[in-house]
């Protein structure tokens, strides 16, 4: 993995001018750049995530929500990184995917949040350039102003990586490889409640990668990411350096693929219909004492719940009751997770929009002989 922040270093690109030339960035070291480094915050946590498809907002979960969404823009050819401040149409080395502009965020209670930082960013790859990937605000008139980079050297083309703006910055930007479809971040949860966030992606042709950007609410917030899931649209999860999380497809209609991540202490869902969820793997607030999703979302008159438990692999599903007013679309199931001793026993709920609670007054299943429930 790697992250990057945007420090006082790199003022130093610029040698106090901003007309110096291109030939002045190349004595200039990667890790003199930027800074890097991986640390795992060992606290209860759920994930901010981006659809790049499409982007669903999850109710039932307390922590990170996605309130909008990438939209795809065409890559615009980008000249040298000669300056702090250039047009995005100039030159022709390079490429620079110019994002959509961040969508405004609101409070608990529906408020506007008046977040400061760009709005709108863009990203460069440029293999003649040090740094070869560039981070920029993007003024009005469309010129591009450089926040930071970082070097792409070695970095797996399965891999992520990103920067932030230093301590207490709401902005996050980055690249992914080009084939996630969606990604979420690993951040703290916090008792308090839900956290908003807005993100967007957008391609950079030729490279391999694409670029994303995500901007919170709070400040610091993207700061404490310290890891990154992106999934492949098919049944495959990634974490942030590329390696291979174990998953499983639950087999129901939307092809949910619920994940499973020991070492981040993470569970969490990706599918193109219901969007993403996740949640820590500590069980212990549980009735069950095992993790649990329980997220829905809302279609119509109604709203559609997933219910999912990790267990033990020798565990068997019992049956799942559904609140007043809500039925049971799928019974209590179980599939393996492979490449682990879990597995996920699972149902889908339906209950009116106006229902409180997530569909469902209990659910049992069997672990060593002994009947396990879990209620909201």
């Amino acid at each position: 993995m790697s992250t990057d922040t945007f420090e006082d270093q790199l003022r130093s690109l610029l040698h106090g001018s901003a007309d110096a030339e291109g030939s002045a960035y190349l004595d200039v070291a990667p890790y003199a750049v930027v800074s890097t480094g991986r640390r795992i915050i060992r606290r209860r946590r759920v994930a901010a995530g981006a659809g790049i498809a499409a982007a669903t907002a999850v109710v039932g979960l307390v922590g990170w929500s996605v309130l909008g969404s990438g939209v795809d823009r065409a890559a615009v050819p980008a000249g040298p990184v000669l300056s702090t401040t250039r047009d995005a149409t100039a030159g022709d080395h390079g490429t620079t995917a110019l994002l959509d502009e961040l969508s405004d965020l609101s409070g608990p209670q529906g408020q506007p949040v008046d977040v400061p930082g760009p709005r709108r960013l863009a990203v460069t790859i440029d293999a003649g350039r040090t740094p070869d990937l560039v981070y920029s605000a993007v003024a009005g008139d469309g010129s591009l102003t450089m926040m930071g980079g970082s070097s792409l050297v070695g970095v797996d083309r399965l891999a992520a990586t990103w920067g932030t703006a230093g301590e207490g910055s709401h902005v996050l930007v980055g690249v992914l490889p080009e084939q996630a479809e969606q990604f979420q971040l690993v951040t703290p949860i916090t008792d308090e409640g839900g956290h908003a966030s807005t993100a967007v992606t957008g391609p950079l042709p030729g490279t391999g990668r694409q670029a994303f950007a995500v901007r919170f609410a709070e400040a610091g917030d993207a700061d404490a990411v310290r890891h990154l899931l992106w999934w492949d649209g098919d049944a495959v999860v990634h974490d942030e350096s590329g390696a291979v999380v174990p998953s499983v497809v639950l087999g129901d209609a939307d092809g949910t693929v619920v994940f499973v991540s020991q070492a981040l202490d993470r569970m969490g869902t990706f599918s193109t219909r219901d969007g993403l969820s996740s949640m820590a793997l500590d069980g212990s607030r549980n009735s069950s004492g095992r993790p649990v999703i329980s997220s829905g979302r809302g279609d119509g008159d109604r709203v559609d719940w997933l219910f999912a438990a990790v267990v033990p692999a020798t565990a068997e599903p019992g049956t799942i009751t559904p609140s007043d007013g809500s039925s049971a679309a799928t019974p209590l199931a179980k599939v393996a997770v492979p490449g682990t001793d879990l597995a996920v026993i699972w149902s889908r709920l339906s209950s009116p929009k106006d229902e409180k609670g997530s569909g469902y007054v209990s659910a049992t299943w069997t672990e060593d002989g002994r009947t396990v429930t879990q209620r909201p």
